[in-house]
């Protein structure tokens, strides 16, 4: 039930760049603002939305990441995301070093979702966009990082 939320809403991520200044545009228009932050992740949080927006902070246990309906999304996500030769057995740790996890619930009940993101170059990794891969192993959803990992939640509802 979201009558009892404050909307607009921005659910965001707290870092570097476009987290931030969406943040503070948020914020300087009334709309509630709200960075979901999990175990560890504060340290990667911007300066700026550390010292102007950490009131919006809201920390996630690592137990909600890991649940079942988290679980069960990423799942769903990594058959579309994690091609091929990309599906080593340390897969799932390069994931959790992007923060992705914690995107979803900034997209599982948005209305819209607006992003800046880099894009995948075609036979690139989606881990790190850098590495060489199979061209066909490279998501059509072919938005980088954590990001990536949002709007593919985002398609998947």
């Amino acid at each position: 039930d979201r009558s009892r939320l404050e909307l607009p809403m921005l659910l965001s991520g707290a870092c570097d760049g476009a987290d931030e200044t969406f943040g503070d545009m948020a914020v300087q228009h009334d709309h509630c603002l709200v960075h979901f932050l999990g175990p560890g992740d504060e340290e990667w949080a911007s300066a700026k939305a550390k010292e102007t927006q950490r009131g919006a902070f809201e920390h996630v246990k690592q137990e909600l990441l890991d649940g079942k309906i988290v679980s069960a999304a990423f799942d769903k996500a990594a058959e579309s995301r994690v091609l091929g030769s990309q599906r080593t057995p340390d897969w799932e740790t390069k994931v959790a070093g992007m923060a992705a996890r914690r995107n979803f619930l900034q997209v599982r009940c948005a209305d819209a979702v607006y992003v800046v993101g880099w894009r995948l170059e075609k036979g690139k990794d989606q881990f790190t966009g850098r590495n060489d891969t199979a061209p066909h192993e490279t998501p059509a959803l072919d938005v980088g990082g954590g990001t990536g990992w949002a709007c593919q939640w985002y398609v998947d509802r």
